[in-house]
């Protein structure tokens, strides 16, 4: 009794053992099936494969037709060398009739990764790279090799192109680089390069300092005087990026506020005051020299350009050397003796005072012991016209340094 247990324990160890060896040579069955067909197809579809050899083209004409397209991923900008970095994604099709095979004899196979040095491929190129790009120094990914002998090859590449830059609106430059694509031994009459509709454009980088705002392109047919009966297709592509301004609002404007603010406040300072506006004129130079090498270390060195934002820093650094010397003339105006000239002293009882915010007729003069002879009352009142003088230039300054404070800031504005 005991051994007919034992007995019916070890069958059914056998049994589960034998399901699960049959389960898993099954799978392995399988998935060599699957290898083997893969294999044979690759040996069928390669064999006598010559890769140097282009494909045939359709018998009307004798060029092979090879769709292109290109999705600009992020492109950055060298200033210093005038060079624009593009990262792309270059994308290539073309049908091989040599590679075609029929799905139903390869159990429905349609498809099939080919590397990319096995099979035939253009000779695209940039000709205007500043690499050298020549075939054996990139870095080929494989391939998608389809029943009807189309290839899809997609390739991640970055052209290093020249660009020239201007700086003069900076920090709203927009910067525009030309890529030009094409085969470097075919022939049109051999090679017909054609562009894929589509977008250009990928979602660019959120870490890129530069939005690409646009990506033309252009088929070209061009002849050579070397060869004048020869056609050479190139396609060109026109990228457009601009400059993402947000990083630089506190360089720009609120320096650029601050010192008019500390400049116009000069002029209604009392003139009697003359060592107070010495002393702003004196911190607002130091704050504009500041502002000045700050955006140095931020302002692209491109010598056939001058940044705008340079020039307004620059004029307004004038401006306050020429309010200093306005100050300090005025303050010397005011205690010359010499009797105003007769315009002058018209003008000061004009009406055209009250716009520029000055009373017509000031304070009378206070005539007590100190001014009882009409000399001393005489030269109380040319004091007084002096001082309102003094005034009148201050408040005409403010008005001509306010209208040139703002044209320069219009000027600057995009």
């Amino acid at each position: 009794m005991l051994c007919t247990r034992h007995i019916g324990l070890v069958i059914i160890i056998i049994a589960t053992q034998a399901t699960h060896l049959w389960a898993f040579f099954g799978t392995v069955e399988l998935y060599n099936h699957n290898s083997t067909v893969e294999h044979i197809l690759r040996k069928h579809i390669f064999m006598n494969y010559d890769k140097i050899v282009k494909p045939y083209a359709p018998q009307d004409t004798n060029s092979l037709e090879v769709s292109m397209k290109m999705l600009v991923k992020s492109a950055e900008l060298n200033y210093e060398k005038s060079q624009m970095i593009l990262s792309t994604w270059f994308i290539a099709n073309w049908i091989d009739d040599r590679l075609t095979w029929n799905p139903s004899v390869y159990e429905h196979l349609n498809s099939i990764i080919v590397d990319h040095r096995e099979i035939w491929h253009p000779d695209i190129m940039a000709f205007n790279n500043v690499d050298a790009n020549m075939e054996d120094d990139r870095t080929h990914v494989n391939s998608v090799l389809n029943s009807s002998g189309g290839v899809i090859w997609v390739e991640p590449v970055q052209y290093i192109i020249h660009c020239k830059t201007d700086t003069t609106n900076w920090p709203h430059d927009t910067q525009t680089g030309v890529l030009k694509l094409g085969s470097w031994l075919y022939l049109g009459r051999d090679l017909n390069l054609t562009i894929d509709e589509g977008e250009e454009v990928e979602m660019a980088s959120s870490h890129s300092e530069w939005d690409i705002i646009n990506v033309s392109r252009e088929r070209n047919i061009r002849y050579y005087d070397c060869c004048p009966d020869e056609q050479y297709i190139d396609i060109e592509y026109n990228i457009t990026i601009r400059r993402k301004v947000h990083p630089y609002k506190s360089v720009l404007y609120i320096p650029a506020l601050c010192s008019i603010s500390f400049n116009l406040l000069t002029f209604w300072l009392p003139y009697s005051d003359n060592q107070s506006k010495l002393f702003v004129n004196l911190f607002n130079a130091l704050f504009v020299t500041l502002a000045i090498m700050v955006v140095y270390t931020k302002v692209p060195i491109v010598t056939s350009t001058v940044p705008l934002i340079v020039v307004y820093y620059t004029y307004s650094l004038g401006l306050i050397a020429a309010t200093a010397v306005l100050s300090m003339a005025v303050k010397g105006m005011s205690v010359v003796s010499k009797p105003l000239p007769h315009w002058v002293t018209w003008f000061l009882h004009s009406g055209y005072l009250v716009y520029l915010g000055i009373e017509i007729n000031g304070p009378a003069a206070d005539c007590h012991m100190l001014c009882e002879s009409e000399e001393m009352i005489a030269q109380t009142a040319d004091l007084n016209e002096r001082h309102k003088l003094a005034k009148v230039i201050d408040r005409i300054c403010f008005v001509v340094f306010a209208l040139i404070y703002l044209i320069l800031l219009l000027r600057l504005m995009p």
